[in-house]
């Protein structure tokens, strides 16, 4: 009883958090939530500027795709979208795909670092409530 309380109190949390944050990662863990399973295209403008993209496009030839994965401490607001997608650079900038299935084990998690506290966020929580997979994508281009 004592979890179910908290998973609803983190839940709440992020239902308040789609409201006045809208960033990468609450975009897709509410598609993820109340979606249909269609396709999420993403609008961001920090995901071009993410120490994690930019250095991995540095490593990259125009037309290669590549599995990128990464430590959340390299970028934790795009690990809170992100992690284990498919990054293609192109001429003038790149596209990424992910499909977005969170776990339902109990094993994963992700550390949601409060600066002042840290604590982790099993997938299997978002699980109360009958959620869709879908593919997540983002194309950048170059101005």
């Amino acid at each position: 009883m004592k979890k179910l309380i908290l998973v609803v109190l983190i839940l709440v949390s992020f239902f308040v958090a789609f409201k006045y944050m809208p960033t990468e990662g609450v975009k897709i863990l509410h598609h993820y939530m109340f979606g249909d399973g269609s396709d999420l295209v993403l609008d961001s403008d920090y995901i071009p500027q993410s120490r994690v993209i930019v250095s991995r496009l540095k490593e990259m030839k125009v037309g290669e795709t590549r599995e990128i994965s990464f430590k959340q401490s390299e970028d934790w607001r795009l690990s809170y979208a992100i992690n284990g997608f498919l990054l293609t650079k192109t001429e003038n900038g790149f596209n990424i795909n992910q499909y977005i299935q969170f776990d339902r084990s109990g094993k994963i998690y992700t550390i949601i670092n409060l600066y002042f506290f840290k604590f982790k966020f099993y997938d299997n929580w978002v699980h109360v409530k009958n959620c869709t997979p879908f593919w997540v994508r983002y194309a950048y281009q170059k101005k």
